[in-house]
């Protein structure tokens, strides 16, 4: 009885000096952890469907970002979420009969961002902006458009600060019925390329 009561005790004792350790915290190599910025120079263009296949974009802009949480999740999940601002300083679109340019922005972009990686971190986005155009478009609509998005894209890290980034995402154009005419480009899909930083 007197091995019985000393075994157990011994086992009590060895599990409250385990548990009175303090737990290691698992920290992420990654660049992009709560607090982090984020900053992008790139390109990118696309092109409509359907009854607007004939129209093509092509842009140059930059964003910036700022990690808000903690990586939260479990399994492929586990991530953390980002806030975007997003400029396009030039905006080119083709369409018949001829084109047009101008510039946009996205103030609300979110961004998700899928951190158990080590040299690449998968993300998935939603936002949506605005855009202006010396000319209407689609032709006889309006010049000023609403752009909602969302998409998926990759960074791959080259340095342990930066990142070549690919992005393909679905871009929704419509002046939302402000004018007249609404026909919009309904469907649009962008392939971006964009180069980033972090800090």
């Amino acid at each position: 009885m007197r091995r019985i009561f000393a075994a157990v005790l011994l086992l009590s004792l060895s599990a409250f000096a385990q548990t009175a350790k303090p737990a290691t915290v698992e920290t992420s190599t990654l660049p992009l952890h709560k607090g982090a910025l984020e900053f992008d120079a790139f390109t990118g263009g696309g092109t409509g469907f359907g009854k607007r296949s004939s129209t093509q974009f092509f842009y140059v802009g930059g964003r910036f970002g700022k990690v808000l949480t903690r990586d939260v999740g479990r399994g492929w999940i586990h991530g953390n979420l980002e806030y975007v601002f997003e400029a396009l300083p030039f905006i080119a679109i083709l369409q018949p009969p001829n084109a047009t340019y101008g510039g946009g922005f996205s103030p609300m972009d979110l961004k998700w961002n899928f951190t158990r990686g080590k040299r690449m971190i998968p993300f998935a986005e939603l936002g949506g902006g605005a855009m202006w155009t010396g000319q209407d478009v689609p032709f006889g609509t309006n010049n000023f458009n609403f752009t909602p998005q969302g998409g998926f894209g990759v960074h791959f890290l080259v340095k342990p600060k930066q990142a070549v980034t690919f992005t393909g995402k679905y871009m929704h154009v419509s002046n939302a019925g402000i004018a007249d005419a609404n026909s919009g480009i309904n469907a649009s899909i962008q392939l971006v390329l964009g180069y980033t930083w972090f800090k």
